[in-house]
């Protein structure tokens, strides 16, 4: 078995965090894994040129991995053996790297996937409504909610971590991924891996799966203000916070 694995990335730089886990992330046994960038002007064009190289080379999985991420060493080993398992997408559940007003209830940097809700039938009929996105019908769906079940069904995801088979792939009309941009303000919808999900399943006829016990971190530059002194004051503690997060220790005599 041959899995593509790799980010859609345009940017010559990418995180030293991000390098460092994916230098450590071990390969499953029995699959040649192979790294993969996906380079273009614009998201859809990098996912579809890290896709159209996957299949050049041969691969039967193909996943995302996002360059601006971190991941335990054991990530493809965990989303393969869940492929092995019978599940046929599976991806993982990312921090939001930020915060998205319009979902009712979510918090800061709060990971987000979400599901149609189940349909009621009325007087024994379920009731016929089309789906016009989240503006829209917000209330036709719900946000997933990890500490329930570790593997849940999804119907929009995001592409941070996200694996497939090539026939998902080649069941879906081409463009495999496409922007949308609002004519009047020019305002690029970020919709489009969602979109390439929900065909997954529309157009492939691929239950998509997250696992909710695999750990994915979001990177972020943010700029420090005085509400950080006491918004972390449990990084006081000893062995509280990142790991990595600078802990300047007391002079000595010598310094």
């Amino acid at each position: 078995m041959k899995l593509a694995v790799g980010p859609a990335w345009a940017s010559p730089f990418v995180w030293t965090r991000f390098t460092e886990t994916a230098l450590n992330i071990k390969h499953p046994e029995g699959v040649e894994v192979k790294w993969i960038f996906g380079k273009g002007w614009c998201p859809a064009r990098r996912h579809t040129d890290l896709c159209e190289q996957a299949l050049e080379w041969g691969a039967d999985l193909i996943c995302f991995a996002g360059a601006d991420q971190v991941y335990a060493p054991d990530l493809l080993q965990r989303l393969v053996a869940r492929h092995r398992e019978g599940y046929e997408v599976v991806a993982a559940l990312v921090p939001a790297r930020g915060y998205f007003a319009w979902n009712e209830g979510m918090k800061p940097f709060q990971p987000m996937a979400w599901r149609f809700k189940a349909v009621q039938p009325v007087d024994g009929k379920v009731p016929a409504r089309p789906y016009r996105g989240q503006a829209l019908d917000g209330d036709m769906i719900e946000v997933i909610d990890p500490t329930k079940e570790d593997m849940q069904r999804v119907d929009f995801i995001g592409s941070g971590v996200l694996m497939f088979h090539r026939d998902h792939l080649l069941s879906l009309k081409r463009p495999w991924f496409q922007e949308q941009v609002d004519p009047v303000t020019y305002q690029r919808h970020a919709s489009m891996d969602c979109m390439f999900v929900w065909r997954l399943a529309q157009e492939a006829s691929a239950r998509v799966w997250v696992d909710c016990t695999i750990t994915v971190k979001h990177l972020h530059p943010f700029e420090i203000d005085d509400t950080f002194q006491t918004r972390f004051l449990d990084y006081m503690i000893p062995g509280a916070g990142p790991g990595d997060i600078t802990k300047f220790l007391p002079l000595t005599a010598h310094e």
